[in-house]
């Protein structure tokens, strides 16, 4: 373990291992995702180490009274000639260093760069995909000048507080009336059931059946599936056995006649619930929407348990919208600190520009496009 002074104290570490009450006291729904969760990272790392890969640079920082402050997991890469601290890797949705909520914006520069210090053999750190705000509140990191809009957006439906008519009236008066219409026809043609189970309690049955519905299903979409993919596939069937400790992974199922027709897998922590990977049968089910009954039947299952939120992930899907999510602008943010990461960060400046400028462009031909097919 490296450690640097100074007014901020920065520990190195190579896994996360021992860390845990650190996580326990800094990381939460109020700033951050369930993705930097303990359990999650865990998991992940364990992963990383298993697929041969280097091992994370775990930065943990400390205010000089030995609180923790902050937390960054990163991974080392080299692209364009240059060395790269980077906190995005593809099982993570939302990569967000973690800050203590009560710290000035001016500290969150200055952390950053005392990890950067820190840490040898860097020419730039790259933070990806961060959610504009959590649960409790704006998150302050993306406000730096560091940092900039992405074209992708997350979406998210608050729940707690609100009715299952609340819920309901957020959404299209047209989109409500087809799922209505979808799920009274798929009541009437077939025994119609719903459940969904959590962490040790999904039956090894459904895993396999989910796993196989997946398979079948982005195979007919053109899809890549994740849970196919030996480098990441464990981290969920890990979720899906109940070993992701503070982090549970669910399944829920859409039946007919005993038949899974469709399910629908995320992860809890806290009173926070993500949706990430869905499989739903197509051919005849189609017409029946088997998919966005499970979500409705799913987001109904969880606001009346009393969680918070329900997270729907990246991806501006069209689905998203019609159940009346919030949308959650996401960013990156990228730091210098050699010259030739200077150099760099002129050029990315640049990129991200023009990449302002293009994103209300195809926001509005996807509009016009959008407006073309339902005319």
């Amino acid at each position: 373990m490296a450690r640097s002074g100074g007014r901020w104290l920065v520990e190195v570490h190579d896994n996360i291992d021992g860390l845990e009450a650190e996580w326990s006291a800094l990381v939460g729904q109020h700033n951050a995702t369930p993705f930097q969760s303990y359990g999650f990272m865990h998991l992940f790392i364990r992963q990383l180490l298993a697929n041969g890969a280097d091992a994370p640079v775990v930065a943990l920082v400390r205010s000089q009274d030995g609180r923790p402050v902050a937390l960054f997991v990163m991974l080392r890469s080299r692209q364009f000639g240059l060395r790269w601290l980077r906190t995005d890797a593809r099982p993570i949705d939302f990569c967000s260093p973690v800050f203590d909520s009560s710290l000035a914006q001016d500290d969150l520069r200055d952390i950053v760069q005392a990890v950067l210090v820190t840490i040898p053999g860097v020419d730039l750190l790259y933070c990806n995909r961060m959610p504009e705000r959590f649960e409790g509140g704006l998150n302050p990191f993306v406000r730096l000048s560091n940092a900039a809009r992405l074209r992708l957006s997350a979406w998210k439906i608050e729940l707690a507080g609100r009715s299952a008519q609340d819920l309901a009236a957020a959404r299209p008066a047209k989109f409500r009336a087809n799922l209505r219409r979808s799920t009274k026809n798929l009541a009437q043609a077939h025994r119609r059931d719903f459940s969904l189970a959590m962490g040790s309690e999904i039956d090894s049955a459904d895993i396999a059946a989910f796993r196989d519905l997946r398979t079948t299903s982005t195979e007919e979409k053109g899809r890549k599936d994740i849970l196919s993919q030996d480098e990441w596939s464990n981290i969920y069937l890990s979720l899906l056995n109940g070993e992701g400790g503070s982090c549970q992974g669910w399944l829920s199922k859409l039946e007919a006649d005993g038949e899974p027709i469709a399910y629908l897998f995320g992860i809890r922590v806290g009173r926070c619930i993500v949706a990430t990977l869905t499989a739903s049968k197509l051919g005849p089910w189609k017409h029946y929407s088997p998919g966005l009954q499970l979500f409705s039947e799913t987001i109904e299952h969880f606001r009346a348990a009393g969680y918070d939120c329900f997270d729907l992930s990246i991806g501006d899907m069209d689905y998203k919208r019609r159940f009346g999510c919030e949308e959650i602008p996401l960013h990156d943010a990228l730091f210098p600190k050699t010259l030739a990461g200077r150099v760099y960060y002129l050029f990315w400046r640049l990129k991200v520009a023009v990449r302002a400028r293009l994103k209300p462009l195809a926001e509005a031909r996807a509009s016009k496009d959008k407006g073309a097919k339902s005319a």
